[in-house]
């Protein structure tokens, strides 16, 4: 008799989460969301919890992040380094290289040429490309979002969500 019980509990408990997700239309929590840069020439700002990975062949980066959490921020090849808060660093140069991973939220912004960036997790951004036809600057390189396919980095600020929703299969 206890099984019965036990084994109707359980298929009514499942029966109610299933009508109550397809009653409120619930698709489940966002997934991590993607955005890979090549080549850019741009200025692109991320506000996010998850993973950066990167490079870029001249420019600035500017790191807020409050390591909480274990987070890591690893930069190589800076030239000048200056902390600007407890929590925020900017660093300048040629070919610099980073790393920057944390469970709570961060903010990185680079403004540089020649960024190849990979970033994978939850949150927010902005790119602004610095093409300018008129000044004979027609490529500013190519970024994914989400999965999508590559396209040009747009030439005006452009606000993004690092998200992706799951999957209906």
């Amino acid at each position: 008799m206890r099984l019965k019980t036990l084994l109707l509990l359980a298929t009514t408990a499942v029966a109610l989460a299933a009508t109550t997700a397809v009653a409120l239309g619930a698709r489940g929590p966002a997934q991590d969301g993607t955005l890979s840069v090549r080549d850019g020439r741009a200025t692109i700002t991320l506000r996010m919890k998850g993973g950066v990975i990167g490079r870029f062949a001249r420019g600035k980066l500017t790191v807020t992040d409050s390591l909480m959490n274990g987070g890591t921020v690893v930069v190589r090849g800076a030239e000048r380094e200056v902390n600007i808060s407890e929590k925020t660093t900017v660093y300048w140069g040629s070919n610099i290289r980073f790393r920057i991973m944390d469970d709570s939220r961060f903010v990185v912004k680079i403004h540089a040429s020649k960024i190849n960036v990979s970033a994978v997790g939850r949150g927010d951004g902005n790119l602004d490309g610095w093409g300018d036809p008129e000044g004979g600057v027609f490529f500013d390189g190519t970024f994914s979002l989400n999965d999508d396919a590559y396209r040009s980095i747009p030439d005006e600020r452009v606000h993004f969500d690092l998200a992706s929703s799951p999957s209906a299969g």
